[in-house]
């Protein structure tokens, strides 16, 4: 019996090891996603740092893939809410802010806009050093609002 129980409580503590959301903790990931209204492939990167066990911050870098003679950068920080489900997987509401830079035909004076985002996503911490996550967001821009999904795999330290 005190065999089982040690072999129980080593099995509950390892698993709580792959918790990630933990204050003070970073990563940096990369992104593939999609912009549905302008129907473009985007790719990404990003950093988030905890600033507590359930906040973080994540600052971020998209490309928007040309696609119909339009191609975009966009820079965003967004604050994450975790909701740690278990020791290896938790969701989180996100908001934040966005400043975009449209390129139209290869015309480099084209359009900066501010703007906001809001969404969900959610992640799995496969191991202590690499998680897998699915994020929807939608940005709120002057004339370019559009909703957003991404996968994102990330480094863990």
């Amino acid at each position: 019996m005190k065999k089982l129980f040690l072999v129980l409580s080593m099995i509950c503590l390892s698993l709580t090891v792959f918790a990630q959301a933990d204050k003070g903790r970073s990563s940096f990931g990369f992104n593939l996603g999609y912009a549905f209204d302008s129907e473009q492939a985007t790719l990404g990167l990003d950093y988030r740092y905890c600033l507590t066990d359930e906040v973080r911050l994540n600052p971020g870098l998209t490309y928007l893939v040309k696609n119909h003679g339009v191609s975009a950068w966009m820079i965003d920080v967004n604050a994450h809410y975790v909701f740690k489900l278990s020791s290896m997987f938790g969701f989180y509401p996100l908001a934040g802010v966005s400043m975009s830079f449209w390129d139209w035909d290869g015309h480099h004076d084209g359009v900066t806009r501010f703007g906001a985002n809001i969404g969900l996503g959610g992640e799995v911490y496969a191991t202590p050093e690499f998680s897998l996550g699915l994020e929807a967001k939608y940005n709120i821009i002057k004339d370019l609002d559009q909703a957003f999904i991404a996968l994102r795999a990330a480094y863990c330290f």
